[in-house]
């Protein structure tokens, strides 16, 4: 099967201030954010005080300590990362829902996030909409019915040619590419091409660590870099 570009995320140790995303990338910022490492008392606290008040009624409707504090984690750093691009307070950063669903920062750049088991991806972008998916392997994922239900004849006939221990991780990267890309054109999964066609798209497949894969997607805006016209698989 045909590999996309590889693109090795920047890790982010949440103490530490965000880094600046370039003015204009080729390829989006993407952040690793590791929750092996504890949250000190102080963080926690002004992580949760930049939420807004739905977000914080979203956290406190989590029952699972583990499903808090990935939320925490993700939305709190997500709001110090976009404050930092807008130079306002975390908690003043203003998050709208899109037509799928898809959280945007009206006025600020593009940014996606996904978490799975103990990793949080977060992208972002200054001229174009960007998508991100990660996923945590999964031996005994029983993956034959979604591929047949997601992509294409093609890739299906590719992954039962790997052998078989392969084709469980093989399908999780191909899985994530068709994610990005849709998240990253804010599309649903039931996407239908748009009546003037799918608009230019780039992929790239994440380096993360062992036991987990992903991609990055992004689409250009006008303005920035040419991109090769892909679309979801």
């Amino acid at each position: 099967m045909d590999e996309d570009p590889v693109l090795c995320p920047r890790p982010w140790h949440l103490p530490e201030p965000p880094p600046p995303a370039p003015s204009s990338p080729a390829a989006p910022l993407v952040l690793l954010i590791e929750r092996r490492e504890a949250l000190a008392p102080p963080l926690a606290a002004a992580l949760r005080a930049s939420l807004a008040p739905a977000e914080r009624q979203q956290l406190a409707a989590l029952r699972r300590p583990d499903d808090q504090d990935r939320f925490l984690r993700g939305r709190g750093g997500l709001r110090r990362l976009l404050a930092a691009e807008l130079g306002c307070p975390a908690a003043a950063v203003p998050i709208a829902m899109g037509a799928h669903g898809k959280p945007h920062c009206p006025g600020g750049p593009a940014f996606n996030l996904s978490h799975s088991g103990g990793l949080i991806v977060v992208a972002l972008h200054r001229h174009g909409s960007v998508g991100v998916d990660v996923e945590r392997l999964r031996p005994r994922l029983d993956w034959p019915p979604i591929a047949r239900r997601v992509l294409p004849e093609g890739q299906q006939r590719a992954l039962a040619a790997l052998p078989e221990a392969e084709q469980p991780a093989a399908f999780l990267q191909l899985w994530c590419h068709h994610e990005a890309g849709l998240k990253a054109g804010g599309w649903g999964l039931a996407a239908a091409p748009p009546a003037d066609g799918w608009p230019p798209l780039r992929r790239w497949r994440l380096a993360l660590p062992a036991g987990y894969v992903g991609a990055a997607a992004l689409v250009s805006a006008p303005g920035a870099p040419p991109a090769a016209a892909s679309p979801p698989p």
